[in-house]
């Protein structure tokens, strides 16, 4: 894979997410993911399963008019389209607690305090470990949807009381001890800035912003499509073409007019 060449917007500084105290944090917030979710997907699916809701409340409505109770609750219940639109209701707050629950026990994120440099990794509300700056080893992580980050922790080999340093690598440094995973790096961009922060304050060079990384990604997905296109005609491949759709389309197009007897062949041209 060819990386992406540097530019202006590969240089920018990140701009992450931070908490109230101003700590960086390093991949998405629950509120980042819960939000979008809880706020148009969950509404859909709401008022696509909302006749069955409405067919309940219905049943409840009869079952209080059978036992001699007409009060206001039952007269605002009798049209349907009130049945349907308290069942949507009912089904997306019902949906919406079954999203938060599980994301606030799962949930993976890291806070950097710039000022004291300390890492804390927070497994929902709680951190579940702590670490130093200096003890960074790595940290990577993909720019797509879906994609994980992850950040090797070092042992703290002079710190009071600490176990004995484990043995070194060829390189001279120690070896990696444990291995925080942040999920969902590259959910959007400031999620993902939150990561190339830590590592320009780590001294690790930092990933270019996540809108460069996904655009070459979709870049290199279309070359490699393309790429298998012209092997099927066996169409010679050019070099312009891995940056250059609009040339490879052209010339494709050209080469199956080729080869359906609609335009004259030329030199080099598949037979």
């Amino acid at each position: 894979m060819t990386a992406p060449q540097p530019s202006d917007a590969a240089l920018a500084a990140p701009s992450p997410r931070r908490t109230r105290g101003g700590a960086v944090i390093v991949g998405p917030t629950i509120r980042a993911r819960y939000v979008p979710g809880a706020l148009i997907g969950l509404p859909l699916v709401s008022v696509l399963l909302s006749p069955f809701a409405a067919a309940g409340i219905q049943q409840w409505r009869f079952g209080r008019l059978r036992e001699g109770h007409d009060a206001l609750l039952e007269q605002l219940l009798a049209p349907a389209w009130m049945q349907l639109l308290l069942g949507a209701l009912l089904l997306w707050a019902l949906f919406a607690l079954w999203g938060i629950v599980p994301m606030l026990l799962t949930h993976r994120v890291v806070h950097l305090d710039e000022a004291s440099g300390t890492l804390a990794l927070r497994k929902g509300l709680r951190t579940v470990d702590r670490a130093e700056l200096g003890q960074l080893d790595y940290a990577v992580g993909e720019a797509e949807r879906g994609s994980i980050a992850l950040i090797g922790i070092r042992d703290a080999e002079h710190a009071p009381g600490a176990a004995p340093a484990r043995p070194r690598s060829r390189g001279g440094e120690a070896s990696t001890s444990r291995q925080w995973v942040v999920q969902e790096i590259g959910w959007d961009a400031a999620s993902f800035d939150g990561l190339r922060a830590l590592q320009t304050l780590s001294g690790l060079r930092p990933a270019p912003p996540r809108a460069v990384l996904v655009r070459e990604n979709r870049r290199q997905r279309i070359a490699r499509a393309n790429h298998e296109l012209a092997d099927r005609l066996g169409m010679p491949w050019r070099p312009e073409y891995e940056r250059d759709e609009t040339a490879f389309r052209d010339e494709f197009d050209r080469v199956r007019r080729v080869l359906g007897g609609k335009e004259k062949p030329r030199p080099g041209d598949p037979a």
